[in-house]
């Protein structure tokens, strides 16, 4: 089959509706996210799509003049085919702000947070959906621009999709926590007025209080048996998630200074969601289309961590001191 235009072009927008919708879900849980963690993380996931966006966009302009549009059947076919996919697309964002408020207009609460974050999976899942599909179509055809590019988005979305899974359980153990705390106060008042110490929690407490109970679950192997040289030469590799587990498993072990202090000093907000799942051609591409402080921020993360040359190279190019 002959590469076409005609071909490349509704998939890159198809991928392209689909990450718009995703940076709009992010955008109407923000508006109903209190200041924290959370809403931390969803600021650098809509900054990262929104490079992501641009990425497409300027490879949909490239292309589009050679084929798709210079015809008016090829304009019809266009916008029909675009029009199927925005109605498929999850989620009206009109109901979000509704259901991520309480009735008093305050923020939104555990639940409504879990529920929220299920959305921005479910958009994210189709995002990479998009870019699986393209990226394939790409390659068949042979356009290694627009393969490398959505291979790229792919990547992104798939260490995004990662870290929507970790809020996930996240909100569901705060949800899980709530439930047994508001079981534990209806039994004392049952009892009587009468104030009872409140129980030593068990396995399943622990569970829900997210405790890290099992080595082999650490992002590190064989964590227990190197030392603390081993541990700390091995940190700068980790995401920041995963610098919170292995910290919340050493405080309840070995509790270890050292390695404490070593985690502390590498705690950071990452420039973009799943930067740290990205190899250094990834992030380079997506620094082109980067505002400056992002790069900047780039700069100053990787100096900080893996110190990879081309990639303070090219931040350092995007942002000059």
């Amino acid at each position: 089959m002959a590469a076409t235009t005609e071909e490349l072009v509704p998939v890159l927008e198809d991928a392209r509706q689909a990450h718009a919708a995703l940076l709009d879900r992010f955008g109407a849980d923000a508006v109903v996210t209190p200041p924290g963690p959370h809403l931390q993380t969803l600021e650098r996931q809509a900054a990262e799509v929104r490079i992501g966006l641009a990425r497409i966009h300027r490879l949909e302009r490239s292309l589009r003049p050679r084929g798709l549009l210079e015809s008016a059947v090829g304009a019809t076919l266009l916008l029909s085919r675009g029009a199927l996919r925005t109605a498929m697309l999850p989620l009206a964002i009109g109901s979000v702000v509704v259901r991520g408020l309480l009735p008093g207009g305050g923020p939104a609460d555990p639940r409504l947070l879990l529920r929220n974050t299920e959305d921005e999976y479910a958009a994210a899942a189709r995002a990479l959906a998009a870019c699986r599909a393209g990226e394939v179509l790409a390659e068949q055809v042979g356009d290694e621009t627009a393969a490398h590019l959505l291979g790229s988005l792919r990547r992104q979305d798939e260490a995004l999709m990662r870290d929507l899974e970790v809020l996930l359980t996240e909100h569901a153990r705060t949800v899980a926590r709530n439930v047994a705390e508001r079981g534990i106060r209806r039994a004392r008042g049952t009892v009587g007025k009468t104030a009872r110490e409140r129980p030593e929690p068990g396995p399943m407490a622990e569970e829900v209080l997210g405790a890290v109970r099992r080595e082999e679950d650490l992002p590190i192997p064989r964590f227990g048996r190197l030392s603390t040289e081993q541990i700390e030469g091995r940190l700068p590799t980790l995401t920041q998630l995963e610098l919170t587990v292995v910290e919340g498993y050493e405080r309840a072990h070995a509790r270890r200074k050292e390695v404490l202090n070593a985690i502390e000093r590498l705690r950071a907000p990452e420039p973009w969601t799943g930067y740290d799942a990205l190899d250094a051609a990834g992030i380079t591409a997506s620094l082109r289309d980067a505002p400056a402080a992002t790069a900047r921020q780039v700069a100053e993360y990787e100096q900080r961590h893996r110190r990879r040359r081309e990639v303070i190279a090219a931040a350092t190019d995007r942002a000059p001191a």
